[in-house]
């Protein structure tokens, strides 16, 4: 049986639209809002270097107005070590991870409409091997793109692709089957055979979603300044990111039942096994 991509967009839908939904958009706004004030605040540092290292060179090549309007406004940067906004940014990745592993066994959940017991279960864990899931992740499709350049310039993309629609399911593995980083590889990949072309017809729905949601919502916010802009920016991208993780753990269940798994009953790390 091939996944049913209507049936997957539904139900990913329908749990976006639920309480335990509503708190995980309330989660992903502050996590974007954090990410947006640390990048500014980075981007901020970066053009004071450059303006104060190499400003007299732009000025007299007559660049440096231009430098100046490629950075744009920060609203959002704020004043603080380098050091300290550097650490700030590679725990943000850790905590985004977190929140998409608790994001994952919400919308897996038995029951739709209350947060599962045993969320927070062997999170740490579960983090640490999500993220490394998804570096592994980019490096294997990076690589795949490179190569596939190498024979010519359209079996990179078709190669990358390929890739990515089959490993899409890594962080599913990982919250909800206790993998680790490679074994959720091979999760991904098993779950995702015989049904890509399938995948990359959802992929290719979630991403016209956020680019038509996020187009028009750009040109509204577009008319108040930087600072309403980014307010929606971070707006739009939590709620298509909610949206499309719905979507992605719904799609994983189907195929998972498909291919004789416990469907909605997840065994819980150490042993326990509780209806996510």
């Amino acid at each position: 049986m091939s996944l049913d991509i209507e049936k997957a967009l539904g139900d990913g839908l329908d749990r976006t639209l639920t309480r335990p939904g509503a708190y995980l958009l309330v989660a992903f706004l502050a996590l974007g809002f954090a990410n947006t004030v640390v990048y500014e605040s980075l981007m901020q540092v970066v053009a004071q270097f450059v303006v104060e290292e190499f400003g007299p060179q732009l000025a007299e090549a007559g660049a440096l107005e231009q430098f100046q309007n490629e950075i744009g406004v920060l609203p959002f940067a704020v004043s603080l070590p380098p050091t300290l906004l550097a650490a700030a940014f590679v725990a943000l990745a850790f905590v985004a991870e977190a929140i998409g592993i608790v994001a994952v066994r919400v919308f897996a959940a038995s029951d739709p409409d209350r947060l599962p017991d045993g969320l927070a279960d062997s999170l740490p864990l579960a983090t640490v091997n999500g993220f490394l899931a998804g570096i592994f992740v980019f490096v294997i499709v990076t690589v795949g793109f490179v190569v596939g350049l190498i024979g010519f310039i359209v079996g990179g993309f078709v190669l990358a692709t390929f890739l990515g629609v089959s490993l899409v399911f890594v962080r599913q593995a990982v919250a909800l089957d206790d993998e680790n980083a490679i074994g959720a590889l091979t999760e991904s990949w098993s779950a995702a055979k015989g049904n890509r072309w399938y995948l990359f017809g959802l992929i290719v729905v979630l991403a016209l979603v956020g680019v038509i949601v996020g187009f028009g919502s750009g040109l509204v916010a577009g008319l108040f300044g930087p600072v309403v802009r980014g307010v929606v920016n971070v707006a739009v991208g939590a709620t298509v990111g909610v949206f499309g993780i719905a979507v992605t753990t719904q799609a994983y269940q189907q195929l998972r039942t498909e291919r004789g798994g416990r469907g909605g009953e997840y065994e819980e790390p150490g042993g326990q096994t509780d209806a996510y």
